[in-house]
């Protein structure tokens, strides 16, 4: 299958607004995704296969203060379900990785959780190595989509 993997940039955000409606359920407007997609730090590749989109890869370049070169953030990659295990994930860990490279970034970066069999072994095949296999992910909901906290549990 040939697969061909590319950055949308501004110009795309029509494209980029249906893509992640299509893949998350919802999506920004087209003129904040552009916003989005203006932004040197964002990125927002999609694998495209036979001439159709089939998965997209996002990720934020994260600047560090304590060295001078930043590192990419690969926060969140999606297959469509008929076109998964035919190499789409791959090719897009691979352009990420390629990318974060070519700008002089010190290294990539992704979690997943211990029980995501299938996404461990992706990001093993392409070249991903486990710093630490005990980490703990803390999230700090805001807003009304935050679930309610222990202090109004029971109420």
């Amino acid at each position: 299958m040939n697969v061909q993997i590319r950055r949308l940039d501004r110009q795309e955000a029509g494209l980029a607004e249906e893509v992640v409606r299509w893949f998350k359920g919802s999506s920004r407007s087209p003129g904040s995704m552009r916003g989005f997609l203006g932004n040197p730090a964002n990125y927002l590749l999609i694998a495209e296969a036979e001439g159709e989109v089939g998965g997209f890869l996002m990720a934020y370049r994260l600047e560090r203060a304590d060295r001078e070169a930043s590192q990419m953030f690969v926060y969140e990659l999606g297959v469509a379900a008929p076109l998964r295990g035919q190499g789409l994930a791959t090719a897009l860990i691979e352009g990420i990785t390629a990318l974060a490279r070519a700008e002089g970034m010190f290294e990539a970066f992704v979690l997943t959780s211990q029980g995501n069999d299938p996404a461990r072994r992706l990001y093993a095949r392409t070249g991903g190595v486990v710093e630490d296999d005990s980490a703990v992910l803390f999230v700090y909901p805001f807003g009304a989509e935050a679930p309610p906290g222990p202090q109004q549990q029971g109420s």
